[in-house]
């Protein structure tokens, strides 16, 4: 009978550079996600119905959590108008007449996720990961 006998060494270093890695991955998602809804808020900004001002200054974005596992944003308009928000969001027979438009949240967010999975690439390159 023969005998094979394997020694691996440095587990410990690569379970801890897997564990940072697994860090740094967190937090470049956390970037990535809070540079692509700074993005999409911005080109909404840009095409939200004006009336008095009140309406495209009520956007919120919530960031990621740091730590979190889960890299989520949302872009809000409305605060307490949320109605109003939402109706001038759907209505595409409105006229707008001091400028914006209808779905002035989904149009950015579809040119942005339109150009995925090459510009979150690049969004998670510029926040320091290793692709």
């Amino acid at each position: 009978m023969q005998t094979f006998k394997l020694d691996i060494t440095g587990v410990d270093e690569v379970a801890k550079r897997l564990t940072e890695y697994g860090k740094d991955a967190n937090r470049a998602m956390g970037i990535a996600v809070m540079a692509a809804a700074a993005d999409i808020g911005a080109r909404a900004d840009a095409i939200v119905p004006e009336d008095l001002g009140p309406l495209r200054a009520s956007q919120h974005i919530t960031i990621p959590k740091a730590g979190s596992k889960v890299a989520r944003a949302t872009i809000r308009y409305g605060g307490p108008s949320e109605q109003y928000a939402l109706v001038q969001h759907e209505r595409m027979d409105y006229v707008h007449p001091n400028g914006g438009q209808a779905k002035y949240l989904e149009e950015p967010f579809l040119e942005e996720t339109d150009a995925w999975p090459a510009r979150f690439k690049d969004r998670l390159k510029a926040a320091g990961m290793r692709i």
